[in-house]
């Protein structure tokens, strides 16, 4: 596995609204191996905060095991399976991340995916953390909202395995974060229309059948949302009548492929999304008769 460029030192930029600060990244590649050797455990004379900070830079590397095995695992040990950062500690990874996140979003294939697509599955983390100890507020999910919905609708590099380089994956982590807001006491009921216009969305316009189990996740991230108590089904009902207008028109004229990959794109989500709801209860029972209702028109 390739050596990171990492192990020199780099900067990263955290926004805390009104001026950029830099941290420099100070440890070596042969430091985040021991760390993660030794279960993460924090040395002594460090903090997992600081540590936490310097591993949201690694994220970006081009070195799967740097970035996938040991950044994202220390920051989800640190984060959400010992609980080592306070609030004010929880907010500062948040923005930093959210700026990785969003550096070169729109933008065509490149190295920059990584950064992007692992700070927001690390952004996944930090909002299952704020459903076991809650931190955020509602302006602040409400910007965690607007980035999986934005970067669903705008990310084009949409490589899930990348050959030497390991996962890239941004549709399903924008997923996964997702999912984790679907959950939250934080999700108005107007809310709701964005993620699952955001996920119909990103299925039409993908351009492509995904193949490294993007639709199961977003799946996931819809089920999540139709096991609220307080979950629409009419917002499911929308789409699904605009998605068998689409099948219907697809099949009555001459067969075109490009119409077809957005139609299939959608249809494997909902297959997924079928066995998740499978015996759901509350809305989640209405939400699952009409996904088999989808499911019978379009076989």
């Amino acid at each position: 596995m390739r050596a990171s460029l990492l192990a020199a030192a780099a900067l990263f930029m955290v926004h805390d609204g009104s001026r950029a600060l830099q941290e420099p990244t100070v440890h070596d590649r042969a430091f985040w191996v021991v760390l993660r050797e030794d279960g993460f455990k924090v040395p002594k004379g460090e903090s997992a905060a600081r540590l936490a900070l310097e591993a949201a830079a690694l994220l970006g590397s081009t070195d799967p095991e740097l970035r996938d095995a040991i950044a994202y695992e220390a920051i989800e040990t640190w984060v959400y399976r010992e609980q080592r950062l306070d609030a004010t500690e929880l907010e500062r990874l948040r923005l930093t991340l959210i700026s990785n996140a969003r550096r070169g979003l729109g933008a065509g294939i490149s190295d920059e995916l990584f950064g992007r697509s692992f700070s927001t599955l690390a952004l996944a983390v930090l909002a299952a953390e704020d459903l076991k100890k809650p931190f955020l507020d509602a302006q602040r999910f409400d910007e965690l909202l607007a980035l999986g919905s934005d970067a669903l609708a705008n990310e084009r590099d949409l490589r899930g395995y990348v050959p030497g380089k390991g996962w890239g994956h941004a549709t399903a982590h924008c997923a996964d974060l997702l999912k984790f807001l679907a959950r939250s006491h934080w999700l108005r009921p107007e809310q709701q229309r964005l993620i699952v216009d955001a996920i119909a969305g990103r299925l039409r316009s993908a351009g492509q059948v995904f193949v490294w189990g993007e639709d199961e996740r977003l799946a996931a991230a819809l089920a999540a949302l139709a096991s609220r108590s307080d979950a629409d089904p009419a917002l499911f009902s929308v789409w699904f009548k605009q998605l068998s207008a689409e099948h219907t028109a697809l099949w009555s004229g001459q067969f075109d492929p490009a119409r077809y990959v957005p139609v299939r794109a959608q249809l494997n989500a909902v297959s997924a999304l079928a066995a998740d709801l499978d015996g759901a209860a509350g809305p989640g029972a209405t939400i699952s008769k009409l996904v088999r209702a989808l499911r019978a028109e379009t076989q």
